[in-house]
């Protein structure tokens, strides 16, 4: 049986129905065009007509590709109007692509291929086409080049298990239309300012400064704001994509009368509701959201500030952890010289039931919850991370940070800034106690100091199961 109609792809995937028994969406509005060679051809006038600059680093080839994936992409916008016209497609792609498997990785039968991140470290030469092995490419990672037109890279390795991944430039220049057509769909009309903060640097990054339609800046993170802060304001960046405690940082310390985006994207860590209150408030933007990984991009918001899963080029599975949150397993089908199938990912999602105004049938989610890794277990009982949270920040609304700490011995650590008075810190406590009690959990609380992070050295975690 294909991968693209087999029931393992089905089982676990939910979809809101009405009583109707049709999808339970708007679809989006009648696109204009109904031939994709003519949408391309008007494509590709407007962006020559648009943006006739000095000739950038990227070749007419790779700019072409650019061009290609970035059309594709919002072809696919206006042409996948239900569920049903997306799951076709999806099994378009996974036809291909396990055509592919079958062809350039004969020792894998993609019907049954499943992996996991253990298993693609340890065998990582059987699930890349140059069978290049993880020693190899650790060897390359200072130069981000593996071979002249093959990338690689790494994660920051927030699990203790750094990822590798590895990417042709074909791919590196998909990927670079594709965000482009989900993040800034306008980028034919104007030439972007994009300041990248994130802990560290990658070709996929690059790839963007060396299209004729952008100009990307890149700021180490691990440096700190006061290597980079004036930096960025002087670059004046019309899209900004960083970690929301850094996006928080900017609102609450940048010169905001010289710093303004006007496109804000979080991404890196778990958005959390006190900091995008604070950010949008200072930059008078809605925040979007760009969710990605060392696995591929996985979601990217749509104009009405929803982020929306990337299905239309990676299947999505789902294995359900509650009743409302679940964990990714991806097949990504897009790619082609690293297998990603069947593969699980560390993150929990809140899936949203009800349909996106925008009309697009792409899942939306509700809140990227948190990983795996920081679930609480008291014995054989499990509480998830939106439970603390919620637990701590619906106790006062004048708590706007906390950190909630789970000990090997199962102690709880809660962490509260010194400028709350007693009666919130004793309100918070009390919340905790309550949401754990109701689960049947009693445990000793221990309340402490919030003892200022090094926000710019490791990823904000406010619950987090620490390890022994």
């Amino acid at each position: 049986m294909r991968i693209g109609s087999s029931a393992r792809f089905r089982r676990v995937y939910r979809w809101p129905v009405c009583q109707s028994g049709s999808p339970a969406m708007s679809p989006p509005p009648k696109p204009r065009w109904t031939d994709y060679a003519d949408f391309s051809k008007m494509a590709a006038q407007l962006f020559s007509a648009t943006n006739r600059r000095p000739a950038a680093l990227m070749s007419a080839s790779a700019n072409h590709q650019v061009l290609n994936a970035f059309v594709r992409a919002r072809w696919l916008a206006v042409t996948l109007r239900s569920r049903r016209s997306l799951r076709a497609h999806q099994d378009q792609g996974l036809t291909r692509w396990c055509d592919h498997v079958r062809e350039s990785f004969p020792h894998h039968d993609p019907d049954t291929l499943t992996m996991s991140k253990p298993a693609l470290m340890a065998n990582f030469s059987a699930y890349n086409q140059e069978r290049l092995s993880a020693d190899e490419v650790r060897l390359s990672l200072a130069s981000g080049r593996v071979h002249p037109d093959v990338s690689c890279g790494t994660s920051t390795g927030t699990s203790g298990n750094r990822g590798l991944y590895v990417i042709s430039d074909a791919e590196r220049y998909q990927w670079l239309g594709t965000i482009l057509a989900k993040a800034l769909p306008d980028v034919w009309r104007r030439r972007h300012r994009v300041a990248v903060i994130l802990p560290q640097n990658s070709a996929l990054y690059q790839a963007g400064n060396q299209s004729r339609w952008l100009q990307v800046q890149f700021y180490d993170l691990r440096d700190g704001p006061e290597q980079w802060a004036d930096q960025l304001v002087a670059f004046a960046p019309t899209a900004l994509v960083a970690p929301p405690k850094v996006l928080r940082w900017l609102a609450e310390n940048a010169d905001r009368q010289h710093l303004k985006p006007q496109r804000i994207f979080s991404a890196a860590e778990t958005l959390e509701a006190p900091d995008r209150r604070v950010i949008e408030a200072a930059f008078g933007r809605q925040l979007g959201q760009i969710y990605m990984a060392t696995e591929g991009l996985l979601g990217v918001s749509c104009r009405h500030g929803t982020l929306h899963l990337t299905e239309d080029f990676v299947k999505f599975d789902f294995e359900w952890v509650t009743n409302t949150l679940a964990t990714p397993i991806i097949t990504d089908f897009s790619r082609r010289y690293q297998l990603m199938a069947r593969y699980p990912m560390n993150d929990l999602l809140h899936l949203q039931d009800e349909p996106c105004r925008c009309g697009s049938p792409l899942q939306a989610v509700r809140e990227v919850v948190g990983r795996q890794d920081d679930v609480f277990w008291f014995g054989t009982t499990m509480v998830t991370p939106d439970i603390l949270r919620n637990a701590v920040l619906n106790a006062d609304p004048t708590i706007d940070d906390f950190r909630v700490q789970q000990r090997p011995d199962e102690t709880l650590l809660l962490c509260l800034p010194d400028s709350l008075g007693d009666a919130v810190r004793t309100s918070a406590l009390n919340g905790l106690s309550a949401a754990l009690e109701r689960r049947g959990v009693r445990v000793n609380i221990v309340p402490t100091r919030l003892e200022t992070d090094d926000l710019f050295t490791r990823k904000l975690r406010r619950v987090e199961r620490l390890r022994g």
